[in-house]
């Protein structure tokens, strides 16, 4: 594997352009929607949360506290999804 994408998932880049990916996705959909902004909101925060979990992991994996809060949050702004949906 070449040493770029090594260093990709080392230094918790490919969340973040996961991350960013994301905030672009959201933007649009918003664009075309007009007027569901909050069940994409939460949407967009459960996604946030997931990759922040990951890039905590993939840094600083002995950090158990806060691979944890990132998933908490993701659950919890999921579950906020889930009750915005129609």
């Amino acid at each position: 594997m070449p040493d770029w994408v090594i260093s990709l998932f080392t230094s918790g880049r490919v969340a973040d352009i996961a991350i960013a990916v994301l905030i672009i996705e959201t933007a649009l959909l918003y664009r075309m929607r007009r007027g569901a902004l909050r069940p994409l909101l939460f949407n967009a925060a459960s996604g946030i949360s997931l990759m922040l979990a990951l890039r905590t992991a993939l840094t600083d994996p002995t950090n158990y506290i806060m691979i944890a809060a990132w998933l908490l949050l993701g659950f919890a702004t999921h579950i906020g999804d889930v009750f915005t949906r129609k």
